[in-house]
């Protein structure tokens, strides 16, 4: 009897533990990209990468959920990968989950960690990636104040659902560049309905 293929959750798992790189794919999401990096933390719902960036480049934490993956593989290039990564630099992951973490947990660490975040919603074809500083958080919802890709904040807060969010990034490049040049952020006037920002996407 040949034994059964590894499950995602099985190859994420050993993928913490050996730190080799691994590629992640996820086919179900209408507009979901793969994703590139280390594992540094797993819970029942959601994994966290340190992500890469152009194959060598450690750029921030890449949060994805767990039932929306369909493929783990390492990178067939790990040998390079490492010995780069190892040259560049790898700053030692900060970034932990409790085994039952949800997205408020996930976008609590976020929060914690960094002052802005980059959120996506890809059940959806041309779906939003949104940056943003997280206001409110209770276990369902949450309220985000955006800042657009010429480092304008609008007055008014998004109210989100929680569970519209597949990917929370946050450490990464883009938007610690928008939290340092950036306009300085306004004191929320309002909240309105995510889809009342529908023209603010961020692409």
């Amino acid at each position: 009897m040949t034994g059964q293929a590894a499950t995602p959750t099985q190859l994420l798992s050993d993928a913490l533990r050996s730190q080799a790189p691994v590629g992640i794919a996820r086919d179900l999401l209408a507009d979901a990209d793969d994703v590139w990096g280390y594992v540094v933390a797993l819970s029942a719902r959601w994994v966290v990468l340190q992500s890469l960036e152009a194959a060598v480049y450690i750029d921030g934490y890449d949060v994805i959920r767990v039932d929306d993956i369909t493929e783990v593989w390492e990178d067939g290039a790990a040998g390079y990968i490492e010995r780069a990564v190892a040259a560049l630099g790898r700053p030692a992951p900060d970034v932990a989950l409790s085994q039952t973490a949800g997205t408020a947990d996930v976008l609590q660490v976020a929060r914690d960690a960094a002052d802005l975040m980059c959120v996506h919603f890809e059940k959806d074809d041309d779906a939003p990636m949104l940056v943003g500083h997280l206001v409110r958080l209770d276990e369902t919802t949450f309220d985000l104040q955006l800042i657009d890709p010429g480092g304008v904040w609008e007055v008014d807060v998004a109210q989100i659902a929680c569970t519209e969010v597949t990917r929370v990034e946050f450490g990464d490049r883009y938007s610690v560049a928008l939290t340092r040049f950036g306009d300085r952020r306004p004191e929320p006037e309002g909240a309105r309905a995510l889809d009342s920002f529908c023209t603010d996407e961020v692409d």
